[in-house]
């Protein structure tokens, strides 16, 4: 009963973290997945006695399931166009996190992330514009877990940083001439507590929600914009320094699938 209940609580708190009309659907085919769980809901080891729960010396790697949810609510409706969609982590930037188990119930978080941006856009006109980014991310954290059933309650806090190797513009057009702008070196630096839950479906496979809280301050050196017309010298106009500072940053990984080994 108490593991009835305890899977209850967790739907709970996913309706109210996901609290819109996409969501619901999401959740409610989430509870049609978990229905066939319930008959040995109290066993921490599978028939083959393979152990539900993490470990000490186990890793870890998380999906954002949000796409694979949606597909699977949409196939009960009559939404018409069904696709899986994208699919992406559970963190934002193209970062990917890794978690080492210390013990049971402690684990060590790896943050990284390199993201690698280029478009190019021909307006109706011939006005041409590409695009190029080079982010480089990283991060340490810790997180520790509460719970004896295969509902796992987590906690825990993560200490980011990311540069910003490249961030250029250019717009070429046959009248106007070129445009380029080329963004000044950034770093920033942050850190963020999380709160969330997990419920395991299988041993080793779980999926869960989390909200995300923190701080950040990012720094960014002087852009350069350089115009050359059609005819005539270029002229070349240097921008400004900007710092920003930002507390809060809330956040939800709103379904997440985990996998552990």
């Amino acid at each position: 009963m108490f593991v009835k209940n305890g899977f209850l609580i967790f739907l709970l708190l996913l309706l109210l973290i996901l609290n819109n009309t996409k969501m619901k659907k999401i959740i409610l085919t989430a509870a049609a997945v978990f229905a066939f769980s319930f008959a040995n809901a109290q066993d921490l080891k599978s028939s083959k006695g393979e152990n539900y729960l993490p470990e000490a010396g186990d890793w870890s790697i998380s999906f954002n399931a949000d796409n694979l949810f949606k597909y699977a609510g949409n196939a009960f409706s009559n939404a018409g166009n069904n696709v899986i969609g994208q699919v992406q982590n559970s963190n934002a930037s193209g970062s990917f996190t890794g978690k080492k188990f210390v013990t049971a119930t402690q684990a060590d978080r790896y943050t990284a992330g390199f993201e690698l941006g280029n478009s190019s856009v021909t307006a109706g006109n011939g006005t041409e514009t590409t695009a190029t980014r080079i982010n480089v991310s990283a991060g340490l954290g810790k997180e520790w877990r509460k719970g004896k059933t295969r509902l796992q309650g987590f906690y825990g806090y993560d200490l980011l940083a990311n540069i910003t190797l490249v961030d250029n513009t250019k717009t070429s057009s046959a009248t106007a001439g070129t445009n380029e702008v080329k963004g000044g070196f950034g770093f920033g630096v942050g850190a963020k507590g999380f709160l969330g839950a997990e419920y395991f479906l299988f041993p080793k496979i779980a999926i869960g929600a989390q909200y995300t809280y923190g701080v950040s301050l990012n720094i960014a050196g002087a852009s350069t914009s350089t115009n050359t017309p059609v005819t005539g010298p270029a002229t070349e106009t240097k921008g400004a320094k900007s710092t920003s500072f930002g507390v809060g940053n809330v956040g939800v990984a709103s379904m997440s699938l985990s996998l552990y080994f």
